[in-house]
């Protein structure tokens, strides 16, 4: 049994709640007078108070006059917290989801603050489930966490380009913490191929074989709905292609949440609190993975939804007050600085090809670039940098990443049989 104050009320439940006594206090004075134009008019107000109940501009009052990145504002209150007093929430709870925009590197830094945290304060009582791994990934994911296979391995058998896309170095120190701390990873999305079979057929045209392949799903929550149709409205222009995104968004996120609460209800899960790391999207609101995941078990979460803001206010791409949308985004929101534009990568200046007996050979180099400057020639062949082998492209390209302009790096390469050590200084390459 949690205390009151521990439990989490849907964000859902609390607008029902603050409409119906609205209603109420509304109701009684028609009663009491029995005014035929009160009652119309009231009516009248009835009918739109769902949808005007909260202005933008009226909501955003409740944020802090001024905010800065890094600030923790708790919704409901719209007081800041300090991280210690955020993890004091955390400790009633059995779902903690961080949200996150993919491309930021300051929101998966959200994430990996939150996962330490939990981490210090509950031990191996925590599990990660993550957004971008299907349930078919789950044997890799879990020979990552124990050491069985090493980061190139890992990437490759998960397909990590081709299945998700964004830039590994955005999800490594998640990837690297969870790994040094044995913390279980969990895959949680549907899987492509029913992902594709039901953005083909919609979710009304399977046959009743194919929709046993599917968890169970709701696809009537009236403000999901709004919000999908916010999201699409420039790329959707009838109904039949909202109702068949609605399908899809549905079914990742009933998926999602299948995959969580099966989780919790098992013996391998019994007692765990699961960190869900997903997509601003499927978070906000509540209606996405939380509602439903909550609709399984009832059981207490929190949301924090990193949120970009410019100056005081949030960006126009986060969507926090929607006017058309009368509920709480999130428990909580944490301000982050907005994505730039384009970071400058660090790159060596060379094409590479690998070869069948995986050898990562120079097919070509870039002008007046790092690699030229010191030395590499065309056929040269890339044995390691910095005493560590690299046996892929992806994994050059992403130690790269974490050195800066001006360092220099040692390159061993191998020419007409010879081994060859070079010092590489590494500058930005000026594009014509």
């Amino acid at each position: 049994m949690f205390a009151l104050s521990c439990y989490h009320v849907p964000t859902s439940f609390r607008a029902r709640l603050f409409t119906m006594n609205v209603i109420r206090s509304l109701i009684r004075p028609v009663f009491l007078k029995s005014f035929g134009s009160i009652a119309l008019f009231l009516l009248f107000s009835l009918t739109l108070l769902p949808m005007h109940a909260f202005s933008e501009a009226d909501r955003l009052k409740i944020f802090p006059e001024q905010v800065a990145i890094d600030d923790i504002i708790h919704i409901p209150t719209g007081e800041k917290v300090q991280f210690l007093h955020l993890q004091s929430f955390l400790d009633c709870v059995h779902v903690i989801y961080v949200g996150e925009i993919h491309a930021n590197k300051a929101s998966h830094q959200v994430q990996l603050k939150v996962l330490k945290a939990c981490y210090e304060k509950f031990g191996n009582t925590i599990t990660v489930g993550m957004e971008m791994f299907t349930r078919l990934y789950q044997p890799f994911l879990d020979q990552w966490v124990t050491g069985e296979i090493d980061e190139q391995k890992f990437l490759e058998e998960i397909k990590w380009d081709k299945e998700w896309g964004y830039d590994y170095l955005l999800y490594k120190d998640i990837f690297d913490f969870v790994r040094e701390k044995k913390i279980p990873l969990l895959a949680l999305n549907a899987p492509k191929d029913v992902v594709r079979m039901v953005s083909k057929k919609g979710l009304k045209n399977l046959s009743e074989d194919e929709k046993k392949l599917l968890p169970e799903i709701d696809t009537s929550d009236y403000f999901h709905r709004v919000y999908l149709e916010r999201a699409v409205r420039e790329h959707v222009d009838h109904s039949a292609g909202l109702e068949r995104y609605n399908d899809v968004q549905c079914l990742w996120e009933e998926h999602m949440a299948q995959t969580v609460a099966t989780y919790l209800s098992s013996w391998e899960g019994k007692d765990k609190k699961v960190l869900v790391f997903a997509g601003n999207g499927h978070i906000i609101y509540d209606f996405g993975i939380p509602k439903r995941v909550f609709r399984r078990n009832f059981l207490p979460y929190y949301t924090i939804y990193p949120a970009e803001f410019q100056g005081n206010k949030p960006t126009s791409d986060q969507n926090l007050f929607l006017p058309d949308i009368p509920l709480e985004p999130a428990d909580f929101v944490w301000v982050i600085p907005p994505q730039t534009t384009q970071e400058k990568r660090i790159y060596l200046g060379v094409q590479i090809q690998k070869t069948s007996d995986n050898k990562l050979i120079i097919e070509s180099l870039t002008p007046e670039s790092p690699a030229q400057k010191a030395g590499f020639q065309t056929g040269d062949a890339i044995l390691s940098i910095d005493g560590k082998m690299v046996k892929s492209v992806m994994e050059l390209v992403h130690y790269l990443q974490t050195k800066q302009f001006g360092d220099t790096c040692t390159v061993v390469i191998e020419r007409n049989g010879n081994t060859i050590s070079c010092e590489v200084t590494l500058f930005e390459i000026k594009h014509p």
